[in-house]
């Protein structure tokens, strides 16, 4: 059996009181720790931040409307 050593290092941190409350409600709500919240709103902030190229060639065939694409073009090329 091996034995995986997961070594962690601790941090203290000072946040005001108000971004506490609002990160200790998120974490509750979510079930997380708080660790797990920041990371996840670190994470949230990395794909609101994405430019529109980031997701270029993300749909499949399947997700694109081919007839809202046709008339989009024609209003491009009308306009």
């Amino acid at each position: 059996m091996y034995l995986l050593n997961v070594f962690t290092m601790v941090r203290v941190i000072t946040i005001r009181d108000d971004v506490y409350s609002e990160l200790s409600k998120l974490k509750k709500k979510k079930g997380m720790s708080f660790s797990l919240a920041i990371e996840y709103l670190l994470k949230e902030k990395r794909i609101k931040s994405a430019g529109l190229m980031d997701f270029a060639g993300s749909l499949s065939e399947k997700e694109i409307d081919r007839r809202f694409l046709l008339r989009e073009k024609t209003r491009w090329k009308d306009g």
